[in-house]
């Protein structure tokens, strides 16, 4: 089996190549979107199989592969966050893993494998732990049963404890070079236009694309650019039926963002594809009012699951949106 994605080759030889010195606990951290999950089963795979090919590949035919591939081999555990049920009886996804979880990591490692090869624990995003969770793993990380392999995962390393850093090897993922990636944008139907939307991620712009993300970032960004003609109160009407807060917040705060380092004297990073409009927009916004307005709209992420009225705050947005560019211009 190959690399999972063809920029994370030079990734996967290095893993690979770790047979002969296997880390007991590895870190594979940068920045969402890159494949780092897809990277660390691939390689859990190669080394629960039990006829890996002669470069350490596994060969996806074995009973080992094959426990793999339906989640069922008993030498591997995933811990990763899971759904819990709220007090109002809600189905949330939990925002951290519990000690519950990392002390069942603990006993599941005290255990004999069961095919007498490597027991691996993926933990994945490995910032979700919190300190109990965390602490409850420290030992078994820095002490590890023979052929006991950890492998964490995290889009945001600096939030792990230093204790947990300190026990790792870490393998820095960053985002793929566009000359690696043109020929995978066009097989799927992509541009780099796309990409810049969510920073270079390629399989983030896949799910972005997928979950008509890209679609609906058209729609509100080709209203938003005409600021003349903006009705907040059918806008909002419109948009809270239609649009996912999340996505909603998301196209909202890029769009502000680039429009506040076009005032600047930049270039729009995540909108590149309506620079001509931001930067027409940016002639006439009132730089002070754009400046508070971003500044508030960073805190107000922390509130968008929050059950309030979308709508009312929808036109409140958009109303304060029309400010910016009252009194303003060069």
């Amino acid at each position: 089996m190959p690399a999972p994605y063809p920029w994370l080759s030079p990734f996967w030889s290095r893993l690979l190549g770790m047979r002969q010195r296997m880390p007991h606990a590895l870190l594979l951290a940068g920045p969402q979107g890159v494949g780092k999950l897809q990277l660390a089963r691939g390689w859990a795979q190669s080394l629960l199989c039990e006829q890996p090919r002669q470069d350490g590949e596994a060969c996806g035919e074995c009973e080992g592969c094959h426990w793999f591939d339906a989640g069922t081999h008993p030498d591997f555990l995933h811990l990763t966050l899971l759904e819990k049920e709220t007090r109002e009886g809600e189905v949330r996804m939990a925002t951290e893993i519990s000690v519950e979880q990392a002390r069942q990591a603990v006993d599941f490692v005290q255990l004999s494998t069961y095919r007498a090869g490597y027991r691996l624990v993926l933990i994945e995003p490995a910032e979700a732990l919190n300190t109990a969770s965390a602490n409850a793993l420290l030992k078994v990380l820095e002490e590890p049963p023979i052929n006991t392999v950890f492998i964490l995962v995290s889009h945001q390393p600096r939030q792990l404890l230093p204790t947990i850093l300190s026990r790792c090897h870490k393998l820095e993922v960053g985002l793929p070079d566009m000359t690696m990636l043109q020929g995978w944008l066009r097989q799927n139907g992509l541009d780099e236009k796309a990409l810049a939307w969510v920073s270079g991620a390629p399989l983030s712009v896949l799910e972005a694309r997928d979950d008509g993300e890209l679609e609906i970032r058209q729609e509100l960004l080709d209203a938003l650019s005409r600021t003349k003609s903006l009705d907040g109160v059918a806008l909002a009407e419109s948009w809270n039926k239609q649009v996912p807060a999340r996505t909603w917040h998301k196209v909202s705060y890029k769009w502000l963002l680039d429009l506040l380092s076009c005032a600047l004297g930049g270039k729009a990073g995540f909108n590149p594809d309506y620079q001509a409009a931001l930067s027409g927009l940016a002639r006439s916004a009132n730089l002070g009012n754009l400046l508070d307005f971003v500044r508030r709209e960073a805190e107000s992420g922390r509130w968008v699951d929050h059950p309030l009225n979308r709508q009312m705050v929808m036109e409140s947005w958009l109303i304060e949106y029309g400010r910016i560019f009252e009194g303003g211009g060069r």
